[in-house]
């Protein structure tokens, strides 16, 4: 038991670190494909290592000394044993039931967004599957699904917002905000592991808005698109979402060499 926490103390430790690493050092870099794998890589870094280091057990022989035992007074009593709380065992519930209830918020964000999609109907554009609402939702991709309501915004605007999610879509940056969330769930005693998911789906939002905005003559017009969107403040939690990070970054990323 003691080598399980001493394990999970490691891995979060060096998810704190890559978190420091790439806010100190990556975050204000436009290198965006860069910072998706080093985030990445660093979660998967901070679960894997911990496990190669071996602790090494010395056994050092006892020393043999002459002793008579015959002068030492034979006394007997009765104490009664104490009892002794087994901290390790506290902690393991207290984990387990955090588990549980992040788990839980999980399945929740699944059932939400299972429940949008059904029963919607759904038009086939390519490799991505569109799907136009009526709900005041905020415009997300989730893999090849794209879902949007288009009563919402001019031609100019659906076409801008469907740039931005087909790169989503084509990228799979679903995978990485699963991902996330499931580090979410194993290390959620860890404040900053909310964090580095944070800067993992910021990160995405750049990526997409710089690769859409080459498909894209007027990038006034996208941007504008960016503002618009704050307007639907409703989204859904595991999807990738047009107006998932804070506007000024993305704006200021976008015009950014």
């Amino acid at each position: 038991m003691e080598n399980v926490f001493i394990y999970f103390i490691k891995a979060s430790a060096l998810i704190v670190l890559f978190y420091l690493a790439y806010m100190l050092l990556l975050r204000k870099e436009t290198f965006f494909t860069t910072n998706r794998w080093f985030l990445l890589l660093g979660l998967i870094t901070s679960t894997i290592l911990p496990l190669f280091f071996i602790s090494k057990i010395v056994w050092i022989e006892p020393s043999i000394a002459s002793f008579d035992w015959s002068n030492i007074p034979v006394t007997t009593s009765v104490a009664a044993p104490e009892p002794k709380i087994n901290w390790y065992l506290m902690l393991a519930y207290a984990y387990f039931i955090g588990i549980v209830i992040s788990f839980l918020k999980l399945v929740f964000d699944f059932n939400s967004l299972i429940k949008l999609l059904k029963g919607k109907t759904m038009q086939k554009h390519g490799n991505f599957k569109l799907i136009d609402i009526a709900e005041n939702i905020a415009p997300f991709s989730y893999f090849n699904y794209i879902v949007y309501n288009s009563s919402l915004y001019t031609a100019v605007e659906l076409e801008n917002i469907l740039e931005h999610e087909k790169v989503h879509s084509l990228q799979k940056h679903s995978i990485d905000v699963l991902i996330s969330r499931f580090f979410c769930v194993i290390f959620w005693f860890n404040p900053l592991i909310w964090l580095y998911k944070k800067a993992m789906v910021q990160n995405l939002e750049f990526i997409a808005d710089s690769e859409a905005s080459k498909h894209i003559s007027d990038k006034k017009a996208y941007q504008i698109t960016l503002l618009k969107i704050t307007t639907q403040e409703n989204c859904v939690a595991i999807s990738n979402h047009f107006y998932q990070s804070l506007i000024k970054k993305r704006i200021v990323m976008l015009n950014k060499n």
